[in-house]
């Protein structure tokens, strides 16, 4: 059982081992690629998830884990498109920061309902493959504004469902 208790942790594990691959692809030009790499990591996304629970798997150290890695994924792609001129800094710092604030509030509370905060990943991912179509100001900055609502609605979100789960308690 131990051995099985691995697989959904080797799925996620997949992201990280591709971050390599993917600046490779991108670094050659392979924009198709990467959108097919991106894929298959948005996929073990999901795999990796739905296998714990079909296996009776979950554990906290697991969901933290797959936090992790997608951190991790998309982080390092957001560090490329830093280092190419793409994104400033801050977005890096605000990355970062929603993974921490994350980590953190799911810490603290065991069922924390977050609308906005599940789908901050996907957001990511969805700023990566606007990147990738279309290397543009534009796009650069409709992404890094559109994400920065998109982090300030999720906190907003957190701290509304952090103080009624408070308010609620005797």
């Amino acid at each position: 059982m131990q051995k099985l208790a691995l697989i959904p942790m080797l799925i996620s594990s997949l992201r990280i081992a591709a971050l390599p691959l993917f600046f490779y692809l991108y670094h050659i030009g392979n924009a198709a690629s990467c959108l097919g790499l991106l894929g298959f990591c948005a996929a073990t996304d999901f795999l990796d998830g739905y296998t714990a629970r079909k296996l009776n798997l979950t554990s906290k150290f697991g969901a933290y884990y797959d936090a992790t890695t997608d951190f991790i994924f998309m982080f390092g792609i957001f560090l490329l498109f830093y280092g190419l001129g793409f994104y400033p800094i801050w977005l890096l710092l605000i990355i970062t920061f929603a993974f921490i604030q994350f980590i953190i509030t799911s810490y603290l509370v065991k069922k924390l309902y977050d609308p906005v905060g599940r789908y901050l990943g996907s957001a990511l991912y969805i700023g990566v493959v606007l990147t990738l179509f279309w290397p543009t100001e534009v796009v650069f900055a409709f992404v890094q504004y559109a994400f920065v609502g998109f982090f300030l609605f999720s906190i907003a979100s957190r701290i509304i469902s952090l103080t009624r789960k408070h308010t609620k308690q005797p």
